[in-house]
Parts: structure tokens; sequence; C-alpha cells
């Protein structure tokens, strides 16, 4: 009797190589030719220049950045739409999720009133999510616009079989995000483009940070920005599905009414002329931090050399620490070698703290699996570890009626109180070895004390300290002052899928 395990082996190796077929001649890099284009310079002040004049006039472009903390998701959002709609040569977006959904549809209509101006825009997509490739196509017909996916499925309709067949290549990702405008003014951060990063009704809204940045690491930005868009990892959307027809202003003007964007934006509860920030951004008046920054980043190579240059830079910034340490992160795998080095620098004489999110607030438990089994080891090793709760208050101006639970999803470090890092970087393996990531580090006293004094307040009321008690690991309330001994808030089911994920071999993938 033949062994019915071997041939179904046999026909799953046959698909696979029969598929991998496919993928290599699905894309055939001579149909079109793939044109390098570059950050545009202005000859004249632009608009933007205008705005942040009073600013910048003080301060060294050269040598200085000056950077607007977005910490809400409404201002985070409008941010994005007040420099887009004030654009006059060029937009780079850079996103690792662009949702079809309120904030997406936003933004996106914007984009195109900014190229129907003549603005040049260039629309740079990691090619994870699933998009519609049609529509994208249909964008991208725009003579001023122009969308590349980064690292593309070849099996459009397949991609859990595209998965299978070519796993080495697509399990690397592009998780950079940023938004930059005239080559002046850059926003990078955290968020990706979606309702739960802006306040806007959905079923998780998260805590998230982002800098709308002038000065040199804006010149950085378009550096790193510029490197990607001409990669070889940078695809054509045109390359992978032909245009069958093609945006009309018609087409758009029907699209914007059937969605009632201009509608529900410019009235009622998300009425951007209430936003305090608002007014700030379009009389020019926003009051900006300054401080020496320098942009770190990954190359788009780095799932071929796989040597992270972010991490090889951060990593000599944090070793030059002297007093502190604080870490922010939703997706937190510090690895049996990173929970060594933690402890080993509280032994040193720094103080380390650790925010991240609890299992019911993580919207991934399979990492969560994996970071519990490090939790006992810091606590004991004197590393202050805290998690988020589900149901912490996010500070909002617009209403949640939908948001069912929070869920943190800033990546920042606060190092001696002087320097601050944001950015796309999780503390895991994933973000360390399998995706490209940028971030900045600012070295900026007055605002890193700032967040300081903030954390130190306000993490007792929205999240669980994690302490040793007779042996066992327990979750601290501080605002009931109860002690848990189980994971606050989450169901029975989400303990289990934890657990199990905790005992795969998947720790590298997290």
């Amino acid at each position: 009797m033949p062994n019915i395990l071997s041939i179904k082996n046999f026909f799953v190796l046959s698909l696979i190589i029969a598929l991998s077929g496919c993928v290599s001649s699905s894309i055939d890099p001579s149909r079109y030719e793939k044109e390098s284009s570059y950050t545009i310079i202005n000859a004249e002040p632009t608009r933007l220049d205008e705005l942040f004049k009073r600013e910048v006039s003080s301060h060294s472009l050269t040598e200085e950045t000056g950077f607007y903390p977005l910490d809400k998701g409404h201002d985070a959002l409008l941010a994005r739409l007040a420099i887009i709609e004030t654009a006059q040569s060029s937009i780079d977006v850079q996103y690792y999720i662009f949702r079809d959904d309120e904030a997406g549809n936003l933004i996106g209509w914007r984009l195109f009133e900014a190229a129907e101006r003549g603005v040049r825009v260039r629309l740079l997509l990691d090619d994870m999510q699933k998009y519609d490739d049609q529509d994208l196509v249909r964008f991208s017909s725009h003579p001023n616009i122009e969308v590349r996916m980064f690292n593309p499925h070849h099996l459009r309709s397949a991609r859990s079989i595209s998965m299978l067949s070519d796993f080495e290549r697509l399990n690397h990702r592009m998780h950079n995000k940023s938004l930059t405008v005239d080559g002046i003014v850059s926003i990078i951060g955290g968020r990706n483009v979606g309702n739960e990063y802006y306040s806007i009704e959905s079923n998780v809204e998260f805590a998230d940070l982002d800098l709308l940045m002038v000065g040199k690491s804006v010149r950085q930005v378009n550096r790193q920005f510029d490197l990607y868009w001409n990669s070889d990892y940078s695809i054509p959307i045109e390359w992978i599905t032909p245009i069958e027809e093609h945006y009309t202003d018609a087409d758009v003007d029907k699209w914007v009414q059937e969605l009632d964007l201009e509608a529900k934006f410019s009235g009622g509860t998300y009425d951007f002329a209430k936003l305090p920030l608002y007014n700030d951004l379009i009389n020019g008046t926003v009051k900006l931090y300054w401080g020496i920054g320098e942009l770190l980043y990954d190359l788009p190579d780095k799932p071929d050399s796989k040597q992270s240059t972010l991490i090889d830079s951060l990593n000599s910034v944090l070793e030059d620490s002297e007093t502190s340490l604080v870490f922010i992160s939703p997706y937190f795998v510090p690895t049996e070698q990173g929970t060594k080095e933690l402890i080993a620098a509280v032994q040193q004489g720094l103080e380390v703290i650790i925010i991240t999110n609890s299992l019911a607030s993580n919207d991934v438990f399979a990492v969560h699996g994996w970071y519990a089994k490090y939790r006992e080891d810091l606590v004991e090793g004197g590393v202050q570890l805290w998690e988020v709760k589900s149901n912490a208050e996010i500070k909002k101006n617009w209403s949640l009626t939908g948001s069912s639970r929070s869920s943190l999803h800033t990546k920042a470090m606060i190092i001696d109180k002087q320097k601050v890092f944001v950015g796309s970087m999780n503390l895991d393996p994933r973000s360390a070895h399998l995706n490209t990531e940028m971030g900045v580090v600012i070295e900026q006293p007055e605002y890193a004390q700032k967040v300081y004094r903030n954390l130190i307040d306000e993490i007792p009321k929205t999240a669980y300290e994690m302490k040793m008690e007779d042996g066992d690991l327990v979750w601290f309330d501080h605002t009931t002052g109860e002690t848990l001994t189980s994971e606050p808030e989450a169901s029975i089911w989400r303990r289990m899928g934890a657990w199990f994920s905790g005992i795969l071999p998947i720790e590298e993938q997290l």
C-alpha cells in the first residue's frame, strides 16, 4: 500500500514547483521601461516655505530638524491632508498599509486633486495588504501619478499560494512609513493609512505617534524615498496588471459623493475646522521643537543583505546611554539575547522602562505568546515592565462610538531624557531581520523630558505594572489597587492562542 503522506507531499511539492514557474514568468520586466525619478528641488520658495518661515528663520536647516509631535489621531490625519492640499510640486507617499476606508479614501482623493493641479505624486506601497489592482492601475494612469509596489506577490488572486511558493522572498516586507510634500515637509512615524490610526470610527483604535518635520531630516527622508523608489524591489503597477480604463474627473466626483467624503469631513463630528491644529497650519503658526536629528533606515536590499543598517546605527546610540532608557513598542519580543542585554543595562545602573501591549490589547496574540516567555526574567532583572490596558483612554477630540478597545501602536524610545527615537520599528525579530524600517533620532531635551514626565504620570493609569510576588508574575493595577494573577481582560481563547503560539518555533517570524 503506498504511503499516503508521501503522495500528498509529492503533490504539494509539485504544485509549489509549478507555481514557482508561474511566479517567475508572471511579471515581464521588458513590458515597460522603468524610469528613475528623484526628489524635485524647488527653485523658488513654496507655500510650505512661507507657512514655516517664522519657525525656520531662526534655525539652521542644514544642521537642525524642526518637528511637531502628532500624538492624536485626528491631528495626524489633518496634518497629512493639510500638507497635501498645500503641495505645489511633488508628493511622495510610502506606506506598509493603505486601507480602502474613510481615511484611505480621503487621502487618496486629496492626492488625486493635487495631481490635477499639476503636482507629481509618487505612491510606493508594500504589497502585503491585498489591494484592488485595477483601482491602483487606474490611479496610476493619471499623467501626474505613478504607483509602485514593493516586493509584490506574483499570484495576485491567490496570495496564500503565492506565499507558499515564494515564501523566502515574500516574507520580507517594507514597513517604512513616510509622506513628504515639495521635498520640504515630511511626516514619519508609526501610523499607516486606515481609520484605526486616525480616531475615525473602527473596532479598535491605535495609540500612535508621528512627527511632522522640516529641516535636515527631511532631506534624508527624500534620499531614503528615492532609494526605495528606484530600487529593483519597487515594481510599477503597470507591470502587474494591464490598464483597462482610466479615472476621469466625473468618476472621482461621483466616488466622492457616494462616499460622502466632503460632507463628512467639513461638518459635524469630524469637522476639521474645529481642531486646534487646523488654524495653526493654515496660518503658519505651528510651534516646532528644534534639535539635531538623524534619519536611520534600512536599505531596500535588506532581504538579500540580511543586514539592518537601522539597527546598527541605533545600537551605537543606545550604547552611549548613561542614565535611562524607555522603550515603547506594541510588539515586543526581546529574544533571549535581548533580555540579557536589558538586564545587563539595569545592572550597570540604568533605569530601563518597557511599555508594551497586554494580551487583551495586542492585536497579534502570537507575538504575546513569545514575549511572555521573557517577562519573569525581565522583571526579576530589575526592568520596569508595563502592559497597556485594552480599555486605556486615548486622547482625542473625535467620538469613537464603534471602538471597542484601544491598542498601543507607538514605536518610540526616550534616551537619557535627552533624545527621542520615533519610527516604524518594533522591538521584535521581524523588524530586526525581515522587514525594512525607518525612524529618526533627535536630540531635544525639552521634548524628551516632557514626554518622560507625561509617561511617568500617565502610565500607572493606563497600564498594568508587572511584578513578582511569592515567585509568581502578577499584574498590579494602580488605579484600583488590585493585584491580578492572570492575563487581565483576555478571554480564555486568547490565552490559549497565545500559549500555543509560544510553543511553536516561530519566534524569528514575529
